[in-house]
């Protein structure tokens, strides 16, 4: 029975479990290369939740690109442009400037809905999950815009420098990234910081939800990247790698990797170990941004250079020690891991055991890349 042959397959390839690549891969060449504008750094990038299009964000404006041959189809006025954020039905587009303005762009029009001139700085901006709110946080100032008027739904200031803003999930609470390498938790419905995570010893230039919104990451000028426990407000893990300023993070959507982009890499990372899993190189300059495509599968990152990079990134999860194929060693790794429960990169079907059933996903998924 399946149960029999799995444990033999097993025993044949613990004398092979000792020769298995390293978790650390290290991936030299991305799939594609495409150069902006002849070379002009690139501040933020991010594909629309639909898919389709993947938009950059540069000193002079902001270009939107198809997906399907990555070919310019749009550009959009918006001066030195540092933040974008789509909503979630890929209809609108927020950016912010470095003159502290924050614009709403249809997407189908090319056309300007509103604009405000409120924050100092640079501020960054970011959706809530039904679209009908934008966030923006800069200087010592967060902003909730109703998206239809551009009016206020709230206008709160602090004695606090905000460099990054994220919305979780569930839309009741922005990540903060400080200026004193503080992260803030705020509860948009009381107005009041359920959490302050402290761990970081400079600026914090960026901060993430991941999918279920447990989890925050965080990432600046310390080279570090930590991920927090946001129920708890306490640390989970400190990811170590970057040789200097760590620009951007990005989960996977289905929440198991961590993409972090600094110095000339982007690093991926087990957000259930820490453990790093690839280091991709490829750029030339600082790289400020990446971004997740909605189903997975690829990873854009840019930067200074000018270059929008794509890899891909959609292991199966089957392969549970990320070698790039689905195999005997992935087995091993399970049965290594058997009964434990909790978060646990060898469970595979994420029902909180690795048990027979994560054997079986592997084994009927054995030759997949």
């Amino acid at each position: 029975n399946m149960i029999i042959s799995l444990l033999i397959v097993l025993c044949l390839g613990l004398t092979l479990y000792g020769h298995h690549p390293s978790l650390a891969q290290e991936r030299q060449v991305p799939d594609t290369a495409f150069s902006h504008l002849g070379g002009e750094p690139i501040n933020d990038i991010a594909y629309s939740p639909d898919g389709e299009l993947l938009v950059v964000a540069s000193d002079s404006g902001i270009w939107l690109y198809d997906t399907e041959k990555y070919q310019e189809v749009v550009y959009l006025e918006g001066g030195l442009v540092n933040s974008i954020s789509f909503n979630p039905d890929s209809t609108k587009l927020a950016s912010a400037d470095s003159s502290g303005t924050v614009y709403l762009w249809d997407i189908a029009t090319g056309t300007r809905l509103w604009y405000r001139d409120e924050h100092y700085g640079s501020p960054s901006v970011s959706f809530n999950p039904s679209g009908q709110t934008l966030a923006s946080a800069g200087g010592n100032r967060i902003n909730l815009w109703d998206v239809s008027t551009g009016g206020y739904s709230a206008n709160i200031e602090f004695g606090i420098e905000f460099l990054s803003v994220s919305f979780s999930p569930d839309g009741r609470m922005l990540a903060l990234g400080g200026a004193d390498g503080r992260v803030f938790l705020w509860d948009v419905r009381s107005g009041r910081f359920r959490h302050t995570l402290e761990g970081h010893t400079d600026s914090v230039l960026s901060v993430a939800f991941n999918p279920s919104g447990l989890i925050v990451a965080s990432a600046g000028f310390d080279q570090t990247v930590r991920l927090w426990n946001v129920a708890t407000g306490t640390l989970r893990h400190t990811l170590e790698g970057h040789t200097f300023d760590v620009n951007s993070v990005s989960f996977r959507p289905d929440g198991r990797i961590l993409a972090s982009a600094g110095d000339q890499t982007v690093r991926l990372w087990s957000v259930i170990t820490g453990e790093p899993l690839r280091t991709l190189h490829g750029h030339t300059g600082w790289v400020n941004s990446v971004s997740f495509s909605p189903d997975g599968k690829k990873l854009a990152s840019a930067g200074s250079d000018g270059q929008i990079l794509l890899w891909s990134v959609g292991w199966p999860a089957a392969d549970v020690n990320r070698d790039n194929t689905v195999n005997i060693l992935d087995l091993v790794f399970i049965a290594n891991a058997f009964g434990q429960v909790g978060e646990n990169v060898a469970d595979v079907n994420g029902d909180g055991i690795v048990d027979i059933r994560d054997l079986v996903l592997v084994a009927n998924a054995f030759g997949e890349v």
